[in-house]
This record gives structure tokens, sequence and C-alpha cells, in this order.
């Protein structure tokens, strides 16, 4: 007779105590939620990258520390390289006639004294022959045999190609902060990746009516001709060098969202920080806020741990 009601207590207390576990996971669920949130966040409030030390060794990540570094502030320009005319001639007749033989092919280096070219003069009806006035290579060869010629023609050029010039342009924006003296480095705008680097020997006094600049000249030394006449470049002028409180590499700084920021480097992790950059010669950065001076920082790689925070933040929205 009491079954029912048995098993109408039993019911009650098993709903009961599913009621209490439904309401104990509820509590739990924050602190676990807030544990979470708290293991992705580092002491100074940015994301952080937790990587294994396998991990960290395979990426190449290595960590140093952000503090006062030289900058060289420099400005830079598009230029050409171009045969250095104090070193260069134009080979020409001493008399009017024709060409019977021209004797040496372009490209060729020759000698000071070198037969180059047979002329018939045309008043004596004899030849004669044109020498090399200098040693050089040969860089033009715009006569022919046969070609009439005269004083005023060219029949080669020769240059000493051991030294070439280098020109850039200088904006009126730029006028008095380029002068003799500066140093230059110099970088091949194309094709394998050359390097050389020099001092501004002259700037022009005169602005060009049309484009309202001059021009800056460096002579660059070539005694291995990598540097051929024709080439573009980038010029960098060394316009002053400071040094400024703290700085990092150039490679540490990475893009996030609309921002530059660094990794800083601890136990926890690798916590990313909001930077804002200031003058930079290419290899260094100034910082100008965002970083304290003698920070640890991802110096090498921080692409790397940018790549793992936009992956873990993908997997959030997920």
């Amino acid at each position: 007779m009491n079954r029912p009601h048995r098993t109408s207590t039993l019911a009650t207390a098993v709903v009961m105590m599913c009621a209490l576990a439904i309401i104990g996971c509820a509590k739990k669920a924050p602190e676990v939620a807030e544990h979470e949130a708290a293991s992705h966040t580092g002491s100074h409030g940015g994301a952080v990258v937790v990587l294994s030390p396998e991990s960290i060794r395979s990426a190449g990540i290595t960590v140093g520390t952000a503090g006062p570094q030289p900058i060289d502030v420099a400005i830079e320009l598009p230029g050409e390289i171009k045969l250095n005319t104090e070193r260069s001639v134009d080979v020409r007749p001493t008399y009017p006639g024709r060409v019977t033989s021209m004797l040496v092919p372009l490209g060729s280096r020759v000698s000071r004294g070198q037969r180059l070219a047979e002329i018939l003069s045309n008043e004596s009806l004899s030849g004669y022959v044109v020498s090399a006035p200098m040693s050089g290579t040969v860089v033009a060869r715009p006569a022919s045999q046969g070609a009439a010629v005269d004083p005023g023609s060219v029949l080669y050029t020769v240059a000493d190609l051991s030294t070439v010039w280098l020109d850039f342009p200088i904006y009126e924006q730029q006028l008095g902060r380029i002068h003799r003296g500066q140093q230059v480095r110099v970088r091949a705008a194309g094709g394998p990746t050359v390097t050389a680097s020099g001092t501004v020997g002259y700037v022009g006094p005169v602005l060009d009516v049309d484009t309202r600049t001059t021009y800056g000249r460096v002579v660059l030394p070539n005694p291995d001709g990598r540097w051929q006449p024709g080439r573009l470049v980038t010029a960098v002028i060394v316009i002053e060098r400071v040094t400024v409180p703290v700085a990092v590499p150039e490679d540490a700084i990475v893009r996030v969202g609309t921002g530059a920021a660094v990794f800083r480097a601890d136990s926890s992790g690798f916590e990313v920080q909001p930077v804002t950059p200031g003058r930079s010669d290419g290899t260094t950065t100034e910082i100008v806020s965002g970083l304290e001076r003698g920070a640890r920082i991802v110096t090498r790689n921080a692409f790397w741990l940018k790549a793992e925070l936009e992956k873990e933040a993908g997997g959030d929205e997920d």
C-alpha cells in the first residue's frame, strides 16, 4: 500500500539532487571562465601567447632588452649610377675622312696609346691611326667602318670604371638638410642585393626651373664593376645621428590591428604591447611611448608570435 508513496519520494529526491548539481555548476562556471581569461592576459593588459621551449627554439625567437640606441636619421632618395665623366673621354678623329677600320669591339679593355681606328684623310688622301688617349673600357662605339667622319664625330667612348658617380635629386624641402660630407648608403633597386657606402661630394647650387630640384653626387669605388652606369639605386643620406632613450630592432615591431606593437617576454609567455614608433634608420626604431627602458622584448621572429595571436583570436571567434 505504501509503494506509490515511496516511489514519489524517491523521484522528488532525484529532482532535488539534479537541481543542486546544476546550481553548483552555475556557481563554478564564472570561476573557471575567470581563470581562463586571466591566463590569456598579461600584467600589462595585453594578450599573451604561451609556447613550449621547443616551439620557441624551432621558431627562432630571440629576446633582448629595449634601451638607448643611436639612430641614423636619414632620407631615402632615388638615384642613378653614371659614368664618372672626369675619368672618361670621347675619342674623335683628327681630320675629316672615312673610317677604313674599327679595330676594337665594344666592351674591350684598352691601354693608353693602343690603336683604335684607321681613317683615310680627305685632305691628304692618306691614312692615319686614332689611338686611345687613356686606359679604360670601351663603353660606346657609335662609328662604323666606311662612315664619313670629322673632328666632331665620336668614334669611341673610353671610360675608367674603377669609380662611378651616383647622382640623386634634392627637392626644395630638402635644401639645407643635405650637404657635402654626409654619409650615404646605396642599395641596388633590383636584382641581387648589392650595397655600398660613400659621402656626398657635391650638391648642385642651382635649382632646375621645371623640376624644382637640384642634385647631389657621390663618387663610388667600383673595382669589381658591380655598379654599371645606368643602374637605378636607392640613396640613403644620413642627415644626423642621435641617441634615443628607448629603441628596439626594426624586426621587433609588428602590426596589430591599426597600430604597431612589440611582444614583452617574461616567465608567463609573450605579451603583446602596443607602442608608438618614432624615428627609424631601417635597422633600429625609436619607441616614443608604450615601452620602458630595460623591458625584455622579442627581437627576432616576432611575426611568428603575431601569427599565433591571430590564430588564437580566430579560434575564440569560432
